[in-house]
């Protein structure tokens, strides 16, 4: 029987973890999605129902994904989760590659073509985006997320709530503050303090 499991969000990386659960079951059944948790109906079609707002998770008796790719805000639904007592599940497509002594926290989400290498710990609630790589000794802290394509190199340190856009790379051994933006396509030679956003190439704040 497979574990339910609701979606906060609905959004179009909400409407994604269908697609990963469904590649995930196609391996092994595990999950079945129930539906999405919500504040209003996006103009997208969607193929599951909206069962509630986010408060309705008190009376859900399911585990949950989240489904929003914006750091702050994954940090405020695990906040509001965790208060209502409900736990989390930790989603990793069949098509990434995690190589040997990698620790996760709960509610990772790792997508397809995601790469992380020996030595890595994610914190709670790390999104590890489609062909993102994580290079060996790296410490990726709570709510972080990781865009397509973005290269976080060995021996780094990514602070919590962090956003790394698309494509973008941050050099080996480089710490990178809370609550830091980098931008598409950015090359992050330098450590960057907390609360910055760093863009171009080398980067700068």
């Amino acid at each position: 029987m497979k574990e339910p499991i609701v979606v906060l969000g609905a959004g179009g990386f909400a409407r994604q973890m269908i697609s990963l659960v469904q590649d995930i079951n196609a391996v092994e059944a595990q999950y079945d999605v129930i539906g999405f948790l919500a504040p209003e109906t996006p103009p997208e079609p969607i193929p599951l129902p909206i069962l509630g707002i986010d408060e309705k998770l008190r009376e859900i008796t399911a585990r949950y994904v989240i489904g929003i790719g914006i750091p702050h805000v994954r940090a405020n639904l695990d906040e509001f989760a965790h208060r209502v007592g409900r736990d989390t599940v930790t989603l990793i497509h069949p098509q990434s590659n995690i190589e040997i002594d990698v620790y996760l926290d709960p509610g990772c989400v790792i997508l397809p073509g995601a790469r992380l290498q020996t030595g890595t710990s994610l914190g709670r609630h790390v999104l590890v985006n489609a062909n993102a790589v994580v290079g060996h000794d790296c410490h990726v802290a709570d709510h972080v997320v990781l865009s397509p394509s973005s290269v976080v190199a060995g021996n780094a340190w990514i602070g919590e709530r962090t956003f790394i856009g698309a494509g973008a790379v941050v050099l080996p051994g480089r710490k990178i503050g809370d609550d830091v933006t980098i931008g598409a396509g950015a090359v992050v030679t330098k450590d960057v303090p907390p609360g910055a956003c760093a863009m171009g190439v080398p980067a700068r704040w």
